[in-house]
């Protein structure tokens, strides 16, 4: 019952702190994937950083093309 409420009213966050939710996301999505590829326990904290900051890095990378992209096509189209 609350699950379905959440979904209905979710909660509302100020505009500013909407980019910071990828953080946790992220690490959700790294300790999830490391934890399906892991052969031990031991290896998994830090192969779990080495897929968060991979995945970071590579969302940034992402957004700062489609931001040229973007740029490009407002100045020269």
């Amino acid at each position: 019952m609350l699950l379905g409420w959440l979904f209905i009213h979710p909660v509302a966050l100020p505009d500013h702190w909407r980019l910071w939710m990828l953080l946790p996301l992220l690490a959700c999505v790294a300790a999830v994937y490391r934890a399906t590829r892991a052969r031990r326990a031991a290896e998994m904290p830090k192969a779990t950083v080495v897929t968060f900051v991979n995945i970071l890095l590579g969302m940034a990378a992402l957004a700062l093309a489609f931001y040229g992209a973007h740029w490009l096509v407002l100045r020269v189209g």
